[in-house]
């Protein structure tokens, strides 16, 4: 079964992530696009505003998949506005697909990633999963902005996170990938 991995990354973070999951599926990857370099200042007015994100052309032809992974950070509980913009522009070419984020992390969130998802795509995820960046800090930086914004992935953090990909790689089995 064809499959493809969709992914943003502001920081770098969901890059490396979409690249790791890459190395082990060995499938297309498409990297998502915004036509302007976004600014932190970017983020604040697409989710005070609800504005989309007009992105970069591509040449995959996303309903030729039969599966696709996505993945992008979540701003503010939010998934980043460039993914959304790319759920809204494919969404009836898509058949099945998954989700997978490195995020700060917050208690919750991942619920509020399944509705929006859900509402976007008008059909629910194979799955959803959550790495936390927040799970990587000493007790004292967790939940705080000011360090998990900033946190760039590591190659020593990947142990921290293999079961969950395990996880997230099996639940794909099940519909054939």
């Amino acid at each position: 079964m064809k499959t493809l991995i969709a992914y943003y990354s502001f920081t770098g973070n969901n890059e490396a992530l979409a690249r790791k999951i890459h190395q082990r599926l060995q499938c297309d990857i498409l990297r998502i696009e915004e036509e302007r370099k976004r600014r932190n200042i970017s983020i604040l007015l697409d989710l005070v505003f609800n504005r989309t994100s007009r992105l970069k052309k591509y040449d995959f032809h996303i309903s030729s998949y039969e599966t696709v992974i996505l993945m992008a950070p979540i701003w503010a509980g939010k998934i980043g506005t460039p993914l959304r913009s790319f759920l809204a522009q494919e969404n009836n070419n898509i058949k099945n697909y998954s989700f997978i984020t490195l995020c700060s992390g917050v208690a919750g969130q991942k619920e509020k990633i399944i509705r929006s998802l859900t509402s976007v795509m008008n059909n629910t995820a194979v799955a959803v999963e959550e790495l936390w960046i927040n799970d990587l800090l000493p007790r004292e930086q967790k939940d705080n902005i000011k360090y998990t914004t900033p946190y760039r992935i590591k190659e020593a953090d990947w142990k921290n996170f293999d079961a969950k990909i395990d996880a997230f790689l099996k639940s794909l089995d099940a519909i054939g990938r």
